[in-house]
């Protein structure tokens, strides 16, 4: 492995761990907690998964958020990992910020997008 490697692993792996976390434990490094996440995917469409649908949404994505943040960290299941935080940042974009038309979100989300998505077929790569 090489230093590169290490710090983007790191850097992008702390990113998605702390965001799993904020959305579980509301004030916790100025997290938001679920139920602001709950009501963030009925405003963006999901509303007809119903108040239960949002919340439970909401903690599956947090807390798989989190275990890929945890495995990138940890240098396991990569592809898998930056797919999945890939496809995150995808919809993220898709259902909150492009609709928002904050322009730093969404040049953000652009560039991490792009980023995780170039790293999981860097991996498939090496994979195979």
């Amino acid at each position: 492995m090489n230093l590169g490697n290490l710090i983007i692993r790191i850097s992008i792996g702390l990113l998605f761990v702390w965001g799993g976390v904020e959305k579980f434990i509301e004030g916790f490094l100025g997290g938001v907690g679920l139920q602001a996440v709950a009501d963030m995917l009925k405003g963006s469409g999901l509303a007809f998964l119903g108040d239960t649908g949002t919340y439970a949404l909401g903690a599956i994505l947090a807390a798989l958020e989190l275990i890929a943040g945890i495995l990138v960290l940890l240098g396991k299941q990569l592809m898998y990992a930056y797919g999945f935080l890939a496809f995150v940042m995808f919809m993220a974009l898709i259902l909150v910020h492009i609709p928002s038309g904050k322009w730093i979100n969404i040049m953000i989300h652009i560039a991490l997008f792009g980023i995780l998505a170039g790293l999981a077929v860097k991996e498939k790569q090496n994979v195979v």
